[in-house]
């Protein structure tokens, strides 16, 4: 990783991603829908990709599941952290 990759993961909101990693969460998108999955990677830009991941609608049905789903972080609107997954380490 660069220096300056690395200075933008340490000094911004993405770190609490990276410690979200190899967890189970779920992303709200800007169309509304949303996104389960464990989340596999972070990137310094703050892009997601999430394994075993299942696709809802804004309706709450389930679309679709990926086993892998990449999502940019333009499109995350929010993202439900359970804070009690980050205790029971």
């Amino acid at each position: 990783m660069k220096t300056r990759e690395r200075a933008k993961l340490l000094n911004t909101l993405t770190i609490l991603l990276k410690g979200l990693e190899d967890k189970v969460t779920t992303i709200e998108l800007r169309n509304e829908s949303s996104i389960q999955g464990r989340i596999d990677n972070v990137d310094y830009l703050m892009n997601v990709t999430l394994t075993d991941a299942v696709l809802f609608a804004p309706d709450g049905r389930q679309l679709m599941t990926c086993e892998e789903f990449f999502v940019q972080v333009s499109d995350v609107t929010n993202i439900v952290v359970d804070f009690t997954t980050l205790i029971n380490k």
